[in-house]
């Protein structure tokens, strides 16, 4: 009678004993596996930069300056159509509701190259650079000019060079040096784009951040237009840099190192393709030199 009850309850320990034991060895198996890593994983040195040392270049949208309603610049010895016999042109520029020679009170004035002779009028011939007036109502010279056509316009700018962006701001006078023979560069009736900046060397402060400006005539950005600037740097296989700009704004650009450069001013339809029109692909030359 014992051995038939101890018999059952040795086979009973038995086998508990063999389930604690491989209960035992899987826990340590799982455990193992958690806690072994690769030995090929290197954790990142926090200590590596990179190179910093030249600037990324940057084109951005900028906001327009706060506006002067009514400024208005016009020539009043010069009219569209005059026929003028002396090649040496000298015009007056007489502004309105704008005063020249003061400085212009924004803080964009302390931001980019601005003029210490305060705001003035841009004198543009034949796409050309513009001539910066400072002193309204009395003569400025041109120079010499050569026989036959040619077109003058004018429109007021901030002591930093910004256009004031209103479309009756401008005066266009198409005249005649000489005699009254061929065609006019610019058509007032048809849209044109006018560049205006950035125009000769850009110097220490003035290098850092320079501005991109131009004058609109018989064009609104948006559906129809758009401007392009590109910029790239006068070597061989130099990068270039661009921005297509949908509303009449200036841009500005950051980042240039020290060396010449060649600035694209592009008038483009609503299928990118360029206007047509002497003035609307215009290049510029300009120089950086930083410090």
């Amino acid at each position: 009678m014992k051995r038939t009850v101890l018999l059952p309850l040795f086979s009973i320990m038995i086998f508990l004993t063999l389930i604690a034991l491989g209960c035992s060895q899987n826990k340590e198996e799982v455990s193992q596996d958690v806690v072994e890593q690769p030995e090929n994983i290197e954790e990142a040195d926090p200590t590596i930069e990179t190179d910093s040392e030249q600037p990324a270049v940057r084109i951005v949208v900028g906001e327009r300056s706060p506006g002067f309603p009514g400024a208005k610049a016009h020539f009043s010895n010069l009219k569209d159509g005059d026929v003028l016999e002396d090649s040496k042109l000298s015009v007056v520029v007489d502004v309105e509701n704008y005063e020249l020679g003061i400085q212009t009170d924004t803080p964009r004035a302390q931001e980019i190259a601005n003029s210490g002779k305060g705001q003035h009028a841009h004198i543009i011939l034949d796409n050309d650079p513009y001539f910066a007036n400072y002193e309204s109502g009395k003569p400025f010279d041109i120079g010499i000019l050569d026989e036959g056509p040619h077109t003058l316009l004018v429109f007021p700018s901030r002591s930093y060079h910004e256009s004031v962006k209103d479309s009756g701001s401008v005066d266009i006078a198409n005249f005649y040096i000489g005699k009254q023979e061929g065609e006019f560069m610019l058509d007032e009736s048809k849209p044109t784009i006018i560049y205006s900046r950035p125009k000769g060397k850009y110097e220490g402060h003035g290098a850092e951040k320079i501005m991109l400006d131009f004058y609109l005539i018989n064009a609104e950005l948006g559906d129809d237009f758009k401007a392009k600037y590109t910029i790239r740097k006068n070597e061989a296989n130099a990068e270039e840099y661009s921005i297509t700009l949908y509303e009449w704004n200036p841009a500005f650009v950051t980042g240039l190192t020290s060396g010449e450069y060649i600035v694209t001013l592009q008038l483009l339809d609503k299928d990118g393709n360029l206007v047509d029109g002497p003035f609307n692909n215009t290049e510029r030359k300009i120089t950086v030199v930083t410090q």
